[in-house]
């Protein structure tokens, strides 16, 4: 996870996550799929063992389950998925499932309010079942012992591909205690007016819009050089996760406000990130790379020679490699048009390659070169390597493409001109929109 998936992370608050055997529960945002769950649980560095609910679509082999069950992982079940009868008597299980775990083991436990992951940087209303589970856990101690709410935001650099980073922020734990009372009183009402000011904490530690009208657009200024240069004019280093969420929240900030004053100057900024969307992609580049500082011919020359040289190398590392970045992807139905769907390949990435690549190729190089063979030592060579070979067949990847992407703007220079007239354009609007 911290390595392969990710090159950075970062945990903020995690001193704010009460010692264990002390019955709390984690409400998150939900951006990300199954992933969310995952560096949830895996990240946790406190010795104690979390729970956390992901969508019961994800429970469909019993290998699967068994793992899901070894992370501590539990199915949350769905009104639009299940159906509601069944939807409503498996949550009631769960909810009292989860609130044991709390009671007897002091295991913590995590979820989604929003019930749904998305792609777009909001949050949807949030459902009360954290609430409950929380509240029954104390009414299983006869309301003698505090149960907790730890809010949580996450944030990551990109929800797609490797080598980004992560970001957990734990807010101060909440006491139930206080609300003990009026909770016996009135159940529903008490979780209803704690649960909105929870909602308002966490989404104040992510990157959040109302406006999902211009939401591409901020978010396509956000990734292009503006909001490098944001964050830099802020006195943040950009390259670190946390210090640009923060130069990131204030930007989009300003970006709301010059929407609501100009809208007219966001209908032609929309207008001409979708002309350079277009061109990029007849281009076969990726967005914003556009935006690439040209390099000189000789290093153009170098970086092609260096890609032929080490090509061997890359082709050889492509296995496994190339299962787990490029084929499930493959299979993510409609991932051009289906943001939910498409939402999962990060999560069905790191899936592959832990539940199933790293196991079978291990236990097939054991077996053949070693069993069958007697290269017990190249078996073992073969299986240390594979870590260092994929991160070596992601990274030259990318600098392949790179190459390709220059090459491209020196090859097809009618294109290129236009593109960069396209993104000057573009630049001179953000400017007139915000100052």
């Amino acid at each position: 996870m911290n390595h392969i998936m990710f090159r950075k992370h970062y945990i903020i608050g995690e001193e704010n996550l009460p010692p264990v055997g002390e019955p709390y529960v984690v409400p998150a945002n939900h951006q990300n799929a199954a992933m969310d769950a995952l560096v949830m649980v895996l990240s946790v560095d406190n010795h104690s063992h979390p729970y956390v609910l992901a969508m019961g679509g994800v429970f469909w082999n019993k290998v699967i389950n068994a793992f899901w069950d070894w992370l501590g992982m539990l199915p949350a079940f769905r009104m639009n998925e299940e159906g509601l009868v069944e939807a409503v008597e498996r949550a009631k299980f769960v909810v009292d499932f989860a609130s044991d775990k709390m009671v007897n083991e002091g295991n913590p436990v995590f979820l989604f309010p929003e019930t749904k992951h998305h792609e777009e940087h909001w949050m949807r209303v949030w459902v009360q079942g954290y609430l409950e589970i929380a509240f029954l856990a104390a009414k299983k101690m006869n309301f003698e012992k505090d149960v907790k709410i730890v809010p949580m935001g996450h944030h990551y650099s990109s929800f797609y591909g490797a080598q980004g980073s992560y970001m957990l922020h734990y807010a101060e734990p909440v006491s139930l205690m206080p609300y003990y009372e009026r909770y016996k009183e009135k159940p529903r009402t008490t979780m209803r007016e704690l649960n909105e000011p929870f909602r308002e904490k966490v989404k104040s530690m992510m990157l959040y819009t109302d406006d999902l009208e211009h939401h591409d657009l901020y978010d396509f200024i956000r990734l292009s050089k503006v909001g490098e240069e944001h964050a830099v004019a802020m006195d943040k280093d950009p390259n670190e996760l946390p210090q640009r969420l923060e130069s990131d929240q204030k930007l989009w900030a300003e970006l709301e406000a010059g929407v609501a004053a100009r809208p007219e100057i966001a209908d032609e900024l929309t207008a001409t990130m979708k002309e350079i969307q277009t061109v990029e992609k007849e281009m076969l580049m990726r967005y914003h790379a556009g935006e690439q500082k040209p390099k000189n011919g000789l290093a153009l020359v170098l970086s092609v020679i260096a890609q032929i040289v080490l090509l061997p190398l890359w082709v050889f590392s492509l296995f496994p490699s190339a299962i787990m970045y490029f084929v499930p992807p493959m299979f993510m139905p409609d991932k051009e048009t289906d943001s939910y769907n498409r939402a999962f390949t990060q999560s069905l990435q790191f899936i592959v390659s832990v539940v199933v690549l790293f196991p079978i190729f291990a236990l097939t190089a054991l077996l053949v070169l070693g069993l069958v063979w007697g290269w017990w030592w190249q078996a073992a060579l073969w299986i240390v390597l594979q870590y260092p070979l994929m991160l070596f067949a992601w990274h030259d990847g990318m600098w392949m493409r790179r190459t390709w992407e220059q090459l491209c703007m020196r090859v097809f220079k009618s294109k290129a001109n236009r593109l960069r007239n396209l993104y000057d354009r573009f630049y001179g609007l953000v400017k007139e929109l915000i100052g």
